[in-house]
C-alpha cells in the first residue's frame, strides 16, 4: 500500500489543509476587526471636522406663535436662524431686540436678565448690554446684533444685519 492510499496519509492531507484555512479565517477576522476599529475612530473625527449645513431659512426667520408666547412668559426666547442661535427679548422700554445667543468667550448660551436689564452668560459671569456690548467678565467681543421687524401681536421676523 502506498502512502497516499493509507488511512494515515489521508488524515495528514486533510490536516495540512485545515491550518491554512484556519489561518486565512483568522487573518480575515483580524483585518476586519482592525477596519471596524478604524471606522469607529475616524468617522466621528471626520463628522466633527465637517462644517454643518445651513438649516434652511437663510437670512430671515419668522417666529412662531409658540416662540412669541415664550418671549411673553419668560421674557426671552432662543431661536434658530440657520445654524445660529439667536436670543429674542423685550427690553424695559418694550422694544424687541435680537442678539447672538452664543457668548463670545467660550460659546455658552446666554440668557436675558430683565430685572438687571442685561444679557448674562452663566459660564463665567459675562455680562452684555442690551445692544450687545460687553459690560463685564471675560468675553472678548460683543454679541452680534440681528434686525427685528414686527411685534409680539403681529408677525415677528428676525434677520441678519446687512442681509
Amino acid at each position: 500500500m502506498t502512502e497516499a492510499q493509507s488511512p494515515g496519509g489521508a488524515a495528514e492531507s486533510t490536516a495540512e489543509k485545515n491550518p491554512s484555512s484556519r489561518r486565512s479565517l483568522l487573518n480575515w477576522l483580524l483585518g476586519g476587526s482592525f477596519l471596524s476599529w478604524a471606522a469607529v475612530v475616524v468617522f466621528p473625527v471626520l463628522k466633527y471636522l465637517k462644517r454643518p449645513p445651513e438649516a434652511g431659512g437663510g437670512n430671515q426667520k419668522t417666529l412662531s406663535d409658540e416662540e412669541k408666547k415664550k418671549i411673553t412668559q419668560k421674557g426671552f426666547a432662543i431661536v434658530r436662524l440657520g445654524t445660529d442661535r439667536v436670543i429674542v427679548f423685550e427690553d424695559v422700554q418694550k422694544n424687541l431686540r435680537a442678539l447672538e445667543a452664543k457668548c463670545s468667550h467660550e460659546g455658552c448660551t446666554v440668557t436675558y436678565q430683565a430685572e438687571e436689564g442685561l444679557v448674562w452668560c452663566a459660564c463665567h459671569n459675562g455680562k452684555f448690554a442690551i445692544d450687545g456690548r460687553v459690560i463685564a467678565g471675560p468675553p472678548p467681543k460683543p454679541l452680534a446684533v440681528y434686525t427685528v421687524q414686527g411685534g409680539l401681536s403681529s408677525q415677528l421676523t428676525i434677520g441678519r444685519r446687512g442681509a
